[in-house]
């Protein structure tokens, strides 16, 4: 029988029961009885209510009582504020976000914690606030370009939530020179909208240093990259080789012919594979994950490093490792020809891939070879792979493996998972770091064995701890997101079936007949934006991507956190001892909230580190010409993915000679008013590298066969582009940002 957990309420929730027990604020001393606590905890209490106060939970008034903030209509979170100079905040409850006009701002800057007050609904349905106090100053320096105008020293941030320059005083700016990348800290802040005033405390050098460039986004990102001392000794003690005690309780699985299956650039080597196919037709899939929690104990340095972290963040020039190397590419890295502690999820299977039996062990393995994707993939085809030289029983390994493979899509198809297939970028460096190019990875079955392998021990497990498990959810969509995706759909000629909302099986069978039209990717990213993100949970709200009512992720404990915390709880399981979490589930869940916005921030650096990468190889082709295929029309220009080199830029209306075009909403294209030429998404055309602007990341295509513009009368407007009356919707917003003034 599965044990259930025991949930304590923890001081913290007591106090905020009380508070909403009360009928108004409360005095400390009035609390304090309510909770009927002694006068020698008060100190205890005074912290309690500090950390409530900070997160936003509680409000404390000019008198000394403390309140609700939701009971007074008041919110608390972090602010985000647009480019476009407007805010929303993001409640700690998880609440719906509440809109901030930029007059309502106040002095907040981007990522400050603050307290809101609730105004009203706008026109569109959305809550609308004003910030009334500032609990944290979250941004205290900032990373940009350090430029001169009249005297005037300034900083402009990398960071475009960040609306201001920063005003350096010049003997504040120490050897910094304009046109480099400073690191500069916030001095005074704001106020009556003056501009923050800033102090250069780094000199980051040349914006096209590569390694400027990873600097930028550490920094940006405030990406933890260098481990404290206590962290390193911990690293350095650990033992490099499995010992005979480390056998003790395991199964020896060293003759099990197991392989790890990766990118070229893997760094490190989370899980292992093998498949024996069984008489009758049935198969026994073993997964080896690397067992990180023999190595990382609860309470360590190690351990408080790792949880701060989060994760690991991955850039194509380097790794910033969630654990030091002793341990990330070491030790616990299921490196080939050595042995290695694991955790083994162990699964049968009949011939038709339904799954019969789950087992879990603790084990030893010996990984038989280190391959690549695109190894395994030449082998699945026939190819001679000289890494399996000589091994035909990995080959016909892998033969096996594509078969179960396929047949775990299938169940998976069937009962509506979300079969998408998106593309992935892999980048070229020359010796010097700089991206010589950008290969598309297209998702092929070598890909597919992992990630079906994964999926299935995945949810072996949190089926397994199905009553206390750091859960991996993805909620129903959002009805207003769904709807606008709706409706982008009608304009390319497509209809969603309304039960797709909440049936995955529905959106699985529209997916499917869309999967070889021209349109077919774009309706992929397309619908990714219109989904709630996937997040860490205590408490297990089912997977919709997947179609799966337990999901959790532990296959990757070597770069994610909450893979380690689920490994605790399964070995918990195995060992009978309680489980290595906070008694109380809020407490959890906190956790997981913390974790999942370290993932969020680890994705956004990976995908800007990319976008910055893909501006620079294009840098090099500029007057060159290239396939590509319109990904996305608006009323300003559309936007070509190459097909040589993975990336993505924007040929302009105003760059389109020979006619007038306007923007049709209503099908997403642009359509010529003299030519009858159209473009729209889906076409496949020739395009130039016309211009290629490194600091804001833009790319700028030509049509590459298209006439040259007719001559045109003294004082009669050129051809191309939107007509007059349509020139101001067609324009970007300028970005509003607050000149220097101190």
């Amino acid at each position: 029988m599965k044990r259930r957990h025991r949930r304590k309420p923890s001081e913290r929730s007591r106090i905020l029961r009380v508070c909403r027990e009360a009928a108004g604020p409360l005095l400390l001393a009035e609390l304090m009885e309510r909770l009927g606590t002694a006068a020698r905890d008060e100190k205890k209490i005074r912290d309690h209510l500090d950390e409530l106060v900070k997160a936003g939970e509680l409000l404390r008034l000019e008198d000394g009582r403390v309140g609700l903030t939701a009971a007074m209509n008041l919110v608390a979170g972090q602010l985000i504020v647009h480019p476009d100079g407007f805010g929303f905040v993001t409640p700690e409850d998880g609440g719906a976000d509440v809109f901030i006009n930029p007059r309502n701002l106040k002095d907040a800057l981007h990522g400050d914690q603050v307290v809101v007050r609730l105004e009203h609904l706008d026109r569109r349905g959305r809550r609308e606030g004003r910030v009334i106090r500032l609990l944290e100053r979250r941004v205290n320096a900032v990373v940009g370009m350090l430029s001169e105008t009249a005297g005037t020293w300034f900083v402009t941030p990398e960071d475009e939530h960040l609306l201001f320059e920063l005003v350096i005083p010049a003997e504040a700016r120490g050897e910094a020179q304009a046109g480099q990348v400073v690191r500069a800290e916030i001095v005074h802040y704001p106020k009556e909208r003056l501009n923050p005033v800033g102090r250069v405390i780094e000199v980051l050098g040349a914006p096209e240093d590569p390694a400027v460039q990873g600097k930028i986004l550490i920094y940006k990102y405030k990406l933890p990259h260098e481990f404290p001392a206590a962290v390193l000794q911990e690293g350095e003690q650990v033992r490099l080789k499995v010992s005979e005690a480390d056998y003790q309780g395991r199964l020896d699985l060293r003759d099990i012919p197991f392989v790890t299956i990766d990118g070229a650039t893997a760094r490190d080597f989370d899980d292992g594979v093998a498949v024996v196919k069984r008489r009758g037709g049935g198969y026994t899939l073993y997964v080896a994950i690397a067992d990180v929690s023999h190595y990382v104990e609860p309470g360590s340095a190690l351990d408080a490093e790792a949880y701060r972290r989060g994760t690991s963040v991955y850039f194509p020039q380097y790794v910033i490792p969630m654990l030091p190397p002793e341990l990330s590419t070491g030790i616990c890295s299921l490196n080939p020809l050595v042995e290695r502690l694991a955790v083994i999820v162990t699964m049968e299977f009949d011939r038709n891939g339904r799954l019969k039996a789950t087992g879990f062990a603790r084990g030893v393995i010996k990984s038989q070879a280190r391959l690549t994707y695109t190894e395994v993939q030449r082998a699945l085809d026939g190819e001679t792979v000289p890494a399996l030289k000589g091994k035909s029983p990995l080959k016909k390994m892998l033969g096996q493996m594509g078969q179960l493979c396929l047949l775990l899509r299938e169940h998976r198809r069937r009962r509506g998972s979300l079969m998408l297939s998106i593309p992935e970028a892999e980048v070229e460096l020359d010796d010097q770091g700089v991206p010589v190019h950008i290969h598309r990875l297209d998702h092929l079955l070598s890909h597919q064995i992992i990630e079906e392998f994964m999926i299935a021990a995945n949810e072996a497990v949190a089926e397994h701890l199905e009553n206390l498990c750091v859960f991996r959810v993805h909620e129903t969509p959002d009805k207003e997101k769904m709807a606008a995706f709706r409706r982008m759909l009608k304009k390319l000629g497509y209809d969603l079936p309304p039960a797709a909302d909440h049936d995955p099986v529905v959106m699985s069978e529209f997916f499917a007949g869309l999967q070889d039209t021209p349109i077919a990717f774009l309706v992929q990213v397309m619908l990714l934006r219109s989904l709630k993100q996937a997040q860490y949970s205590a408490f297990n709200k089912g997977h919709y991507g997947l179609a799966s009512p337990f999901y959790t992720h532990f296959t990757s404990p070597i770069r994610r956190y909450p893979d380690l915390v689920v490994h605790r709880l399964l070995l918990a399981w195995l060992t009978h001892q309680p489980p290595p979490v906070p008694e109380d589930i809020e407490d959890l869940e906190e956790q997981c909230r913390f974790l999942s916005a370290r993932e969020r921030t680890a994705i956004e650096a990976e995908r800007e580190m990319l976008a910055r990468m893909q501006v620079r190889c294009l840098a090099e082709h500029v007057g060159e010409i290239f396939h590509g295929v319109i990904t996305g029309v608006t009323a300003f220009g559309f936007f070509v993915g190459l097909k040589e080199i993975f990336a993505e830029g924007l040929v302009r209306v105003v760059d389109l000679p020979g006619d007038y075009y306007r923007y049709q909403e209503s099908r997403m294209r642009l359509l010529g008013t003299r030519t009858g030429n159209s473009y729209q998404v889906g076409d496949e055309l020739r395009v130039q590298v016309a211009r290629v602007d490194l600091r804001r990341r833009h790319i700028n295509l030509v049509l590459a066969d298209a006439p040259p513009p007719e001559a045109k009368a003294e004082g009669e407007p050129a051809a191309g582009g939107a007509e007059p009356e349509e020139t101001q919707a067609a324009a970007r917003k300028p970005r509003r940002r607050r000149k220097p003034r101190s």
